[in-house]
């Protein structure tokens, strides 16, 4: 079953063997074993099966005689092999079975990257509209074959149930062959230059057929954290043989019993050490102390390389920093940078001016794992044996020596020990804060210390390390992103090795070059992460003196990004975002006395969001992607900003389309107290006799789009909104509907269920009531019932559609308070600092960053609005 995968991954095992329930022999359906199959065929099975399906999923058996596992093997597996590879001349099902020495038939897929090569070849040779014919009738076999194991073979977590009460090695197997076949198709269109839109051509991470059962609970049983199978099941998007990958990682620190008290929202591990009094294998060890300036209430434990008894009394194993000598080095606008002599065991404070003519590396790190100052001490300092770890990573990857063979002090940056802790230097850690952006740019390179890398080897090749940095506690770190994204060159530290993240993806395409294996590309899933793909752009444009203006595209990259990190202190989410992007930090910076968590300290970070918002819309072009009014999560409470979520820390797996990565339909702009001025298709319905007082009752809602009754929709409220909204007002209002592409494609796909408060300029000005999902329906059977039932006058939850075109205006707010009149006097009594700053008719310029003479010139005003001509922001 997954022989494929062992040949191209040395580490890859899974013990489990699929046996042959069938005799792919016996004429399948009305078809030949060993020759290809007609497309009617394999689409006719449920029906000659006499199979029928109820609306969840559930079947009808009218007519079976075999067990289910016999025909859904040879439905699912066999016949599918067949539809792929039947047109070569020596296909043989008996290439994919291997009996044992009882003559007992199991599955085997070691010739599978032999066909697939001949597959593609035979591609190659063949005549142009042979082949267009065979890789659409493939991709539909694939898609339907896909849909099927995805809905009722999949689990969405180990305690669910499938449909299909099918064996669980059975039901992977089925997802394994399919999201090879389904990479291999992606690759040989790719290869073929063949791109029909509507008919393949797919993103092949999206093409995942449903996580199986079997190897959750494998995970589980192993340990694995939660968190971190939470976080990688949402971004593996439904693909199985990620999740079985990572299982055969046996040496990943995200496993072991350490991880028992672990959620899917938070990783214990740490608790769970501490309490047991343990220490990290065995050259690492920890000495506990409280720090509450970054962790809040947890735990902070200083990280010691080695394990010496007075290791946290003796001065002499420790060395603090002049905090004095900090902050006036970051008065005068320059940086403080660390010289640590190992010989003379020396730690001194260097300044560099505003030229950066200096050399230095930075540390990034989880500030958890102790890597920093102890908060009994007030002030920056850490242990000798950090100190030399340090300089030992710096020496192996500068590869500095003198003349006579002895180190050279190399300078370096780290935040805990060069950002002033003390409390009298509030100011200067501001100003240190608005330094990052430059510090991090300017860089030479930036070494990754992250606790779970540092104990696990690297490994061979590209997937290995690739995965275990995607499971890093780095990975899920705020903080850390902008580390990532700002930084030249990123080095990772596992126990064996520093390797540098640029050799690292040197061996990406030659090992995803094969097409038996999607592994490479799912283990990538960390370069996503850490927005890979346009960092060189960003540093180019920086190193040319020219600035770098977002765009949307790459916010849309950073939401995708931070959707999955945490931090501490939820103040610190705009803080980050500004720093990264370059933005004036100080009204992000403010220190709060709001206890975390409080009704106060929550509208403190919505002012924050709606201030950074607002910098965003200043912009020119906007760079707010107009996919963000699909996201999931609780919005913005205020009036205009409805349509945002309040947090970009959501851990939502990412919804079918994925709007955010949809191209922009026209311009966005922000309208005062109105909403986000977007362009998208949709639907504006027209009642046809159902109540609309009775709305939140309806389970769905279902209309045509024509007189012709061909083409039916149905729109059904998500998990996060349960049922239509309850709301007497709605009978004065129009209802549509607002989709991110037209036509639907995927079996359904987000969508906003609106009010059309007003239609001005050809706007129209909605209220959002729901999120939804919207689907085709393709079942004839149901469109006829339907069509009947229209035609007789039954309308109980139906309406009539009609199709707005892509161009179509929405200026998009979240839900009115049910008393207007309360809601304009709630306004004008509680306006935030950043509201006023939006409503007032002279809305100062975005400026970035002033670190005053710092690096290179960053453009500042670029979004002027003090006339509010030419600008994103209107107070229409």
């Amino acid at each position: 079953m997954w022989e494929h995968l062992r040949d191209a991954h040395d580490e890859f095992s899974f013990p489990d063997k699929v046996l042959c329930y069938c005799n792919p022999s016996v004429p399948s359906f009305g078809g030949r074993p060993n020759k290809e199959s007609k497309l009617s065929d394999f689409f006719q099975i449920p029906d000659k099966l006499g199979w029928t399906f109820q609306e969840n999923g559930e079947k009808c058996l009218e007519s079976d005689k075999a067990g289910l596992n016999e025909v859904t093997q040879r439905w699912l597996y066999f016949e599918v092999l067949a539809q792929v590879f039947g047109h070569l001349p020596d296909y043989r099902w008996q290439h994919f079975v291997q009996a044992d020495s009882s003559s007992q038939g199991y599955i085997n897929t070691s010739k599978l990257p032999e066909y697939l090569e001949r597959w593609l070849d035979s591609e190659r040779r063949c005549k142009p509209n042979e082949q267009k014919g065979r890789l659409i009738r493939i991709q539909q076999v694939l898609d339907k074959a896909r849909f099927y194991v995805s809905q009722y073979c999949a689990v969405p977590s180990r305690e669910g149930k499938a449909t299909w009460e099918i064996n669980d090695v059975l039901a992977l197997s089925f997802m394994i062959l399919g999201e090879t076949l389904t990479r291999a198709l992606n690759i040989i269109q790719k290869k073929l230059g063949f791109r029909i839109e509507g008919w393949g051509g797919h993103d092949v991470r999206g093409q995942g057929w449903g996580y199986s059962k079997l190897i959750l609970q494998k995970l589980d049983k192993d340990a694995w954290c939660a968190k971190a199978i939470h976080m990688l099941q949402a971004q593996l998007r439904q693909n199985s043989i990620g999740l079985v990958y990572l299982y055969s990682l046996r040496d990943s620190s995200s496993k072991g019993p350490d991880h028992y008290l672990c959620t899917a929202t938070e990783c214990k591990e740490m608790d769970v050490r501490k309490f047991k009094g343990q220490s990290f294998p065995p050259q690492y060890h920890y000495c506990h102390s409280t720090y509450s300036d970054f962790c809040s209430d947890a735990e902070y434990s200083r990280h010691h390389v080695q394990n010496p008894p007075n290791c946290e009394t003796d001065a002499d194993n420790y060395r603090s920093i002049d905090g004095q000598k900090l902050a006036k080095i970051i008065n005068k606008g320059n940086i403080p940078l660390l010289q640590y002599h190992r010989d003379a065991r020396d730690l001194q404070v260097i300044e560099m001016d505003q030229s950066f003519d200096k050399s230095y590396a930075i540390f990034s790190h989880v500030f958890t794992d102790g890597f920093g100052r102890s908060h009994l001490d007030k002030k920056n300092g850490t242990s000798l044996c950090v100190l030399d770890m340090l300089a030992k990573m710096l020496e192996k990857v500068t590869f500095l020596r003198s003349g006579n063979g002895s180190p050279v002090p190399v300078l370096f940056w780290i935040d805990t020990l060069a950002i002033p802790v003390e409390d009298e230097f509030a100011v200067e850690r501001r100003q240190a804060i608005k330094q990052m952006h430059h510090i991090y740019t300017h860089a030479r390179y930036t070494i990754v210390l992250d606790l779970c890398l540092m104990r696990t080897t690297m490994g061979q090749g590209y997937s290995n390390p690739a995965m275990k940095i995607t499971m890093s506690r780095w990975m899920t770190r705020l903080w850390t992103l902008q580390e990532a994204v700002l930084s030249r060159n990123l080095y990772f530290c596992f126990s064996d090795r520093l390797y540098p993240m640029i050799q690292l993806e040197d061996t990406f395409l030659e090992e995803d070059s094969e097409l038996r294996s999607c592994i490479p590309s799912l283990a990538r899933t960390y370069f996503a992460g850490i927005l890979g793909e346009v960092r060189p752009k960003i540093h180019e444009e920086l190193r040319r003196n020219e600035g770098w203006t977002p765009q949307s595209e790459f916010l849309a990259m950073v939401w995708k990004a931070t959707q999955w990190r945490s931090t501490a202190h939820s103040l610190h989410e705009t803080l980050s975002l500004g720093t990264m992007l370059n933005l004036d930090t100080d009204f992000f910076a403010k220190e709060s006395d709001k206890k975390e968590g409080s009704p106060e300290h929550k509208k403190e970070c919505d002012d924050r969001m709606i201030e950074l918002l607002t910098r965003f819309a200043a912009m020119s072009p906007c760079p707010i992607p107009p996919g963000m009014i699909f996201l999931p999560g609780p919005r913005l409470s205020k009036r205009g900003y409805g349509w945002a979520p309040r947090s970009w820390l959501s851990s939502h797996e990412i919804e079918p389309p994925d709007p955010l990565s949809l191209p922009a339909q026209g311009a966005v702009r922000l309208i005062l107290n109105k909403g986000l001025e977007v362009q998208f298709p949709g639907f504006l319905l027209h009642d046809l006799g159902f109540d609309r007082k009775d709305l939140w009752k309806r389970q769905e809602i279902c209309f045509p789009t024509d007189s012709t009754l061909l083409e039916w929709y149905r729109i059904q409220p998500t998990q996060d909104t349960s049922h239509f909204p309850e709301d007497q007002r709605l009978s004065s209002y129009d209802l549509a509907i607002i989709v991110s592409r037209m036509p639907v494609v995927d079996l359904k796909e987000i969508a906003l269920f609106v009010a059309v408060k007003q239609i001005l300029g050809g706007i129209h000005d909605v209220e959002i009531l729901n999120r939804v999902w919207i689907s085709r329906e393709e079942k004839p059977e149901t469109v006829q019932h339907w069509s009947d039932k229209h035609r007789e006058g039954h309308h109980e939850a139906m309406s009539a559609a009609e199709r707005l075109p892509l161009t179509t205006k929405w200026c998009v707010d979240g839900p009115s308070y049910p008393d207007l009149e309360t809601r304009k006097t709630e306004d004008k009594g509680t306006q935030t600092d950043s509201e006023a700053s939006s409503d007032d008719p002279k809305i100062k310029p975005v400026e970035r960053s002033k670190t005053t003479g710092i690096g290179t010139k960053i453009k500042e005003g670029f979004g002027l609005l003090s006339t509010r001509k030419g600008t994103n922001i209107s107070d229409r």
